[in-house]
């Protein structure tokens, strides 16, 4: 499996989430869209959570969407 460049997995989950802004998605449906691991697509969408690129709705299983902008929900 080739290396992804530093970045790279987090731009193609943020490029996956803004296709479905409203959606939620968990790390294993993602990764069965853009077949990366989804044990890596799950450390990405912790960071972009954190980042408030991304928000988590649920806990189990962990599913996440789009922040939407503030006020705009």
């Amino acid at each position: 499996m080739a290396m992804l460049a530093p970045g790279a997995l987090r731009q193609m989950v943020i490029a996956h989430l803004q296709a479905y802004p409203g959606e939620a998605f968990t790390a294993t449906r993602i990764s069965r869209v853009i077949e990366k691991s989804s044990g890596a697509i799950a450390n990405a969408l912790v960071t972009l959570a954190r980042q408030g690129i991304a928000e988590q709705l649920d806990d189990r299983p962990r599913t996440y969407r789009l922040a939407t902008p503030e006020g705009n929900g």
